[in-house]
């Protein structure tokens, strides 16, 4: 398998945790970090991509993201596979729960990468959320705030998941 680039943009210190657990899930694998406020041409070097944003206002990715949606755009995902992990509260914004993600996703898909790491609803409640395809979501949803105990957990089962589709 080659080489894994984890990107992320954060404020607080809760998507830094989750980013140090996947990294912990993939302790035995090549994989190199980065903030996506000053690495987003970085993308380009990596065919393995894991994006993690947190959802901010109404459904919005990190404003890291957000800021460099134009750079992404430029990038070719041809030949790439990426998984997308998105956090939130699905009960104080259930009706925008993780929606950062669609941004990223929508990006990838048609600059023709390969999203994968598509997980089950089951055991969340929310009202609506643009991050569903199929009945499930389009990455890996977390809830920190309300759900933080299951999220060691469904990281490893995602993580394993994962690395079956990367190249």
């Amino acid at each position: 398998m080659k080489t894994i680039g984890i990107f992320y943009a954060t404020l607080t210190k809760t998507t830094t945790g989750v980013v140090d657990e996947i990294e912990f899930f993939l302790r035995k694998d090549d994989f190199k970090t980065f903030n996506v406020k000053s690495a987003i041409k970085e993308i380009e070097n990596f065919q393995n991509l894991i994006l993690v944003t947190p959802t901010y206002q109404v459904g919005e990715a990190h404003a890291a993201w957000m800021n460099n949606l134009k750079k992404l755009e430029e990038i070719d995902f041809t030949g790439k596979v990426i998984g997308l992990v998105g956090l939130g509260n699905q009960f104080a914004f259930g009706e925008s729960f993780c929606g950062g993600i669609k941004y990223l996703y929508d990006i990838v898909k048609r600059k023709g990468g390969k999203v994968v790491g598509f997980t089950s609803v089951d055991g969340y409640h929310f009202e609506e959320t643009e991050i569903i395809e199929n009945g499930k979501f389009i990455g890996l949803a977390l809830d920190e705030e309300n759900q933080a105990d299951l999220t060691p957990k469904r990281i490893e089962d995602w993580i394993n998941e994962v690395k079956k589709e990367f190249v």
